[in-house]
């Protein structure tokens, strides 16, 4: 359990790998969603200004997760559907994904699609958690495993090395990731939280989202946030390799009862969760 990367490690770190800065536009949405009232108008001009963005955005709006009845064929449309708080998740998403995306690949593309995925599963559940709001259960299932797309830019064989990891316990896979690179994605996405500006307590899930050792400390107010951002996706996690992938992770047996655990989910509403999931994905 970190709290923080040292400084000499972080100064190692970003002379290997270009960590990018959070884009302009992202700091524009950020700013006009923070206001006391939100001018749609102002959003809408924002995201249009970025062709590449809105298509996208206006694709994803249209995907079935979302299950609407008639398609929508316009950025102002979106926002009026989906709501601001909708909008600008997908939005962070296909920026982050812009921006780290240099690799084209099918590894990749299914590496993105699944980040996505989880995201919004998460922002679902967080609906049924208390004291977590679905944004931040967006924002963390999206950034999580951002660090893997950042090492792929850096490394050619990385994506072998994701790969031969699926078969890996997660401290198996993070001891290979360290041995070949001298880092890994959760240190490196770490670093990218930073430099993104997300809150502390992200950064911090970010970093520990591997080592499940965390919840020995769940009850001490500094990580009971972190634990419950990490338990979340966790469960998102699953329910997509499970109803997309086709595979459980070979110690998910061990790890479901303490993510229950710690967000006081019975296992009836659980099951009923997964079920509601099933349907959207």
């Amino acid at each position: 359990m970190l709290r923080q990367i040292p400084a000499t490690e972080t100064e190692q770190l970003t002379k290997n790998l270009v960590i990018p800065p959070r884009p302009f536009i992202l700091e524009a949405i950020k700013r006009a969603q923070a206001a006391s009232e939100p001018d749609f108008d102002e959003i809408a001009e924002l995201i249009n200004s970025d062709l590449t963005l809105s298509l996208a955005m206006i694709k994803a709006v249209n995907s079935p997760f979302y299950q609407l009845t008639q398609k929508i064929h316009s950025v102002d449309q979106a926002l009026q559907l989906l709501g601001l708080r909708n909008i600008c998740n997908m939005v962070e998403g296909i920026i982050l994904r812009q921006t780290l995306c240099q690799d084209q690949s099918q590894r990749m593309e299914v590496f993105w699609e699944s980040a996505i995925r989880i995201a919004m599963i998460s922002s679902h559940i967080a609906q049924h958690v208390h004291g977590i709001t679905p944004e931040e259960a967006y924002t963390f299932g999206l950034f999580r495993s951002s660090g893997k797309a950042v090492m792929a830019a850096r490394f050619d064989s990385y994506l072998k090395t994701l790969e031969k990891g699926e078969r890996y316990s997660r401290e198996e896979f993070i001891a290979l990731e360290d041995r070949r690179y001298q880092t890994n994605h959760n240190v490196v996405g770490y670093l990218l939280s930073r430099t993104w500006y997300l809150p502390e307590d992200m950064q911090l899930a970010i970093l520990n989202h591997h080592d499940f050792t965390v919840f020995d400390h769940r009850d001490e107010p500094e990580w009971h946030h972190v634990c419950t951002l990490i338990a979340i996706a966790g469960l998102a996690e699953h329910m997509l390799k499970m109803h997309v992938q086709q595979f459980e992770h070979i110690e998910w047996r061990a790890i479901e009862p303490i993510l229950l655990e710690h967000l006081a989910l019975k296992l009836e509403e659980y099951e009923d969760m997964i079920d509601e999931i099933a349907t959207k994905l």
